[in-house]
């Protein structure tokens, strides 16, 4: 059934249908937002959680020019002031370093970079209408020590952290700007038993924490103290401090 709850202002989450970003999306409609549920590739999934929630969906391809643009058409017809945008989506193919392909360098780059600036970019004349506004980058622990065979996609999320940094003291004090640095929330579903033990040994708490406390993190930087921009939240059982 949809949440029938009244929703006066819109957070946009992006790749906001599965895992991580289907975590967001339930903690900041339980809060009282209006959730713009973005996907690609998992539509029907995103329509589904929309209706569940009281918000709306949009699908579009981040990898191409106008894929944000689209985001923001969407935005545009539904009458409510943006609050808050979350830039959770995100790709990350493994590969050695030698064999990342042009093809894979530019599509993390556009995905992982590109695509988040641009929402940022078209998200923050919408919030100064109205006043203030808040955005949320997800970003990754490992954006400085790089996991084996995934150094090109680090690479993009130490370059987003840069961003999130730039822009908090650019954009201040109207529009805030936070980063979440997940360890291993949710490890990726190709490692083996074997890998995941490993990394669990590694972690000082000894938990996988999965999707809840990133997106409870999301929601108090999101929506708690003003005087809180420009900070990188780890979020990762404490895997960084063993580093």
């Amino acid at each position: 059934m949809a949440n029938q709850q009244i929703k006066s202002k819109i957070a946009l989450v992006t790749g906001g249908a599965i895992r991580v970003g289907e975590a967001i999306s339930r903690r900041l409609a339980a809060a009282g937002y209006h959730v713009v549920v973005h996907a690609f590739s998992h539509e029907t999934r995103a329509r589904s959680l929309a209706h569940e929630l009281g918000g709306s969906h949009v699908c579009a391809d981040l990898s191409q020019s106008n894929g944000v643009r689209v985001i923001f058409e969407h935005i545009d017809t539904l009458g409510l002031p943006l609050e808050i945008l979350v830039n959770n989506a995100a790709i990350f193919q493994p590969s050695a370093p030698e064999a990342v392909s042009q093809e894979m360098w530019d599509a993390h780059w556009a995905v992982n970079v590109t695509a988040p600036f641009q929402a940022a970019q078209l998200a923050a004349p919408r919030m100064r209408r109205h006043g203030n506004g808040v955005i949320i980058n997800l970003l990754d622990i490992a954006s400085l020590r790089p996991e084996a065979d995934y150094v090109h996609y680090s690479a993009t999320k130490a370059a987003l952290e840069s961003l999130t940094k730039g822009l908090a003291a650019q954009w201040a004090p109207e529009i805030r700007v936070n980063g979440v640095a997940p360890g291993a929330a949710l490890m990726p579903e190709t490692f083996t038993d074997e890998e995941r033990q490993l990394r669990l040994d590694r972690t000082p708490m000894g938990i996988e924490p999965g999707a809840a406390p990133i997106a409870e993190a999301v929601e108090f930087l999101a929506i708690g103290p003003r005087a809180i921009t420009g900070v990188v939240l780890p979020v990762d059982a404490g895997l960084s401090i063993t580093w």
